[in-house]
């Protein structure tokens, strides 16, 4: 085993050259590090011969020591030189020495430091990061611990080096500190080695954190990915130090201020980004680990009460009540007992259209339920965003007074995010089913309620049915419906439809123009989900994702996301069929002149086939492998039609098989590669 002290031969070297630096510390700034990033070659087998953890306790000693000598404490405890013994190997002990040598004698030979910075890079390459900053510092902290333990600490004999260099220290020691200025550059640097210390006792934690949280999604994170960049500036901030400190110490060369007042910025700097990084890491896995606990609380509830107590309330002995009823009185959650509950999950700004469409549903239920029957209770979450709006105490005793009310004020402040996380909430309203034991029987119960009103209790929605009907109906106005007497209809709307082409009429077509398309389309991707819902739950358990009639409004769904849309109905009954989109490159009048085209040519074709032949170029969706679904609770399950892979689908994600959007493909395959990874 070889000792942490070095030989005296390891500091020689001529001390009349003095070193090209390449600008002092500048060298952090202008040096490209990612070219030493990129070489990373590591090998656990030189890494087991580190231990990491004693190694930065012998730093640690070593440094401390060191500072405190210079600082003039009396009191501080000889650092014993041979500590490293039984504990660091032969080859890390070389290691370490080369480069303290690299560091030192380089200085004083006039060597650029910049220049020898690949092959110190290059040895180190096969070590973690984390774990070359260390060996790093164990070389300097050699060279300056026992450069001022030997200058300051008394010697007794048998440890000490020879009388000779003792002598010439001593000397040394005398000139540092008889010259003012000297003494100010000496204290200062030894302030950059204190804060070198704790910027590298920073990183190690910082570091030890990631392995054991890196397995776990912790938000906010993103500090791990800096490892490597903060190691090489440490790196490099270390060896400058070094470098400069052996210049300092040689009697016969000088020191330029300038390069001092940038070492010491620039370490200070990197010093508070990583503390930060560090103090910021630590708050968001405290979070995350008083997350996870709230959430194993709330779901192991033993009945509904208890689940809306873990929920909701603030501290579990809390008695101040969290919900109102409607009449604005205080309620106990006690109350809810045996009962189901109806959660309505929404921000201040419910649209008018959901809150009478749940208050038609509530009145339904309060004059259908019979006493024998368990009771559906409406309870009212309110989620609030960072900044709501001024008024938004006068909202919240406003809106939905039928309903009993949660005060957003006093819930637990940890409700909205799993309401987010593991509900998906998205500021759109969502009602939430329970079971009076407290289990969650639908999360989508919503969507369902806008397309069948009072009749989703019935469990009709589970047979199949026309969305084309349930979609349009409710979106156009009767008397536009009723006057239509044509075999076909043609329903349209979004913006590339409604270009200022002049379409031609066509025989057995009527065209009905959809205004109100988000009215549409919150109906269609509600219908879409009633749909998914409804074919998850089914006893075949059929992928979703085969089902015609959820490809049809896949179909749909894209378009209405892309720019413009059609839908060809057949019948008073609005039969689907055919969907047609649009964007910038093709409009609804080209569309149906190349249809009138082929109608003119062929008198004996039918419309809806007509509209299949259209000329290539058109944009078109058909078949079963373009899927555009919406965000979804449960998509994680669901597997592409045509193989195994599994697809993480959310609004703006595609089927691998995509013919017609390779980008989103490209998209949804990098996400799932990152889940997987």
């Amino acid at each position: 085993m070889e000792t942490l002290a070095l030989s005296n031969s390891s500091r020689g070297g001529s001390s009349g050259h003095r070193t090209n630096i390449s600008g002092g510390f500048g060298i952090i700034h202008h040096i490209d590090i990612h070219q030493f990033i990129e070489k990373l070659s590591y090998d656990s087998t030189n890494e087991a011969k580190c231990n990491a953890n004693e190694l930065l306790k012998i730093i640690s000693n070593i440094l401390t020591s060191a500072i405190e000598l210079v600082r003039g404490d009396s009191n501080t405890q000889k650092v014993p030189m041979h500590a490293s013994e039984t504990i660091i190997s032969s080859d890390i002990s070389h290691l370490i020495n080369w480069i303290c040598c690299q560091m030192t004698c380089e200085a004083t030979r006039g060597e650029n430091l910049g220049e020898i910075l690949p092959m110190i890079f290059q040895k180190l390459s096969s070590y973690q990061w984390t774990t070359q900053v260390l060996l790093v510092l164990a070389a300097f902290s050699l060279h300056y611990g026992e450069f001022w333990y030997i200058c300051r600490a008394p010697s007794d004999g048998g440890n000490a080096l020879s009388t000779c260099l003792l002598k010439g220290l001593i000397s040394l020691k005398k000139k540092l500190w008889s010259e003012k200025n000297m003494k100010t550059a000496i204290t200062t640097l030894n302030n950059v080695v204190h804060d070198l210390l704790e910027l590298v006792t920073s990183l190690v934690g910082l570091y030890k954190l990631h392995e054991q949280h890196r397995v776990k999604h912790v938000p906010g994170l993103e500090s791990f990915g800096e490892i490597p960049t903060w190691s090489c500036e440490t790196i490099i901030a270390i060896l400058v130090t070094g470098n400069y400190f052996a210049r300092l110490v040689n009697a016969d060369d000088k020191f330029a201020e300038s390069e001092l007042e940038n070492l010491v910025a620039s370490v200070s700097h990197l010093k508070s980004t990583v503390l930060q990084k560090v103090e910021g890491c630590k708050r968001r896995i405290a979070q995350m680990e008083e997350y996870q606990k709230y959430a194993k609380k709330v779901e192991a509830p033993v009945d509904i009460v208890d689940f809306l107590k873990s929920l909701l309330a603030a501290k579990a002995s809390s008695r101040d009540p969290i919900v109102t009823g409607p009449n604005n009185t205080p309620v106990k959650l006690e109350s809810f007992r045996k009962k189901k509950g109806l959660l309505i999950i929404s921000g201040l700004e419910i649209s008018a259209d959901d809150a009478a469409t749940l208050k038609r549903i509530h009145d339904h239920l309060k004059h259908s339920q019979t006493e024998k029957e368990t009771h559906y209770e409406f309870v009212w979450i309110p989620i609030l965003d960072a900044k709501p709006p001024n008024n938004s105490e006068a909202l919240f005793k406003s809106l939905m007074p039928w309903a009993f009310k949660v005060d957003p004020r006093k819930m637990n402040v940890l409700a909205p995010k799993y309401i987010e996380t593991e509900w998906g909430f998205r500021r759109e309203t969502m009602v939430v089913v329970l079971d009076s034991h407290g289990w969650v029987e639908n999360l989508n119960f919503m969507h369902m309620v806008r397309i069948w009103g009072t009749f989703v209790f019935q469990e009709t929605w589970k047979d199949p049915f026309n969305w084309v009907q349930l979609v349009i109906t409710p979106t156009v106005p009767r008397e536009k419906l009723v006057v239509i007497k044509t075999a076909y209809t043609l329903f349209y709307g979004g913006t590339a439809a409604m270009k200022s082409d002049i379409a031609p009429e066509i025989p057995h077509l009527s065209m009905v123009h959809i205004k109100d398309t988000k009215g549409f389309f919150i109906r269609l991707r509600s219908c879409l989900i009633s749909r998914l819902e409804a074919v998850k739950i089914n006893p075949g358990k059929i992928n979703p994702l085969i089902d015609p009639i959820v490809c049809e409004m896949c179909e749909a769904y894209k378009a209405c996301h892309i720019g413009g849309f059609a839908i060809l109905t057949k019948g008073p009954d609005l039969q689907k069929q055919h969907i047609s989109l649009f964007d910038a490159a093709s409009t609804l009048a080209n569309d149906l002149k190349r249809v009138k085209e082929l109608v003119d040519k062929d008198k004996g074709i039918d419309l809806a086939e007509a509209f299949k032949k259209k000329e290539p170029g058109v944009q078109e969706l058909s078949g079963r492998k373009h899927f555009y679904v919406p965000h979804y609770h449960g998509l994680g399950d669901l597997c592409c039609p045509d193989d195994s892979w599994k697809v993480s689908y959310d609004l703006s994600f595609t089927c691998c098989h995509s013919g017609s959007d390779q980008g989103g493909a490209r998209q949804a395959k990098s996400s799932t590669d990152a889940n997987a990874k």
